[in-house]
């Protein structure tokens, strides 16, 4: 992935077309499994939340005002850093 692809996968994050396929929630727990590396993904409520979001129409800071909304309890400098670190992570392990 050039450095522009993953500059707007951080942006504005879009999950793997194959991964949205084999998604499957199971209570509170988001499950993905990767069919090319043979593993699976367990999200809890939060990472399932954000990678729900990730839909490739809303960029990030978006997405963490969407929860933020839904969270009052919770600051929006909170929720847009802990949105950035999920976002991250995702684009680590190849996810997004």
């Amino acid at each position: 992935m050039s450095t522009k692809d993953s500059e707007k996968a951080l942006k504005i994050p879009t999950p793997r077309k194959d991964l949205v396929e084999s998604e499957e929630l199971i209570g509170q727990q988001l499950f993905l499994y990767d069919e090319s590396s043979k593993v699976v993904h367990c999200l809890n409520s939060g990472g399932a939340m954000v990678w729900l979001l990730c839909d490739g129409s809303r960029d990030v800071d978006t997405i963490a005002r969407e929860i933020a909304a839904t969270a009052p309890s919770l600051s929006t400098e909170q929720v847009q850093k802990e949105v950035r670190e999920t976002v991250d992570q995702f684009h680590s392990l190849g996810l997004v």
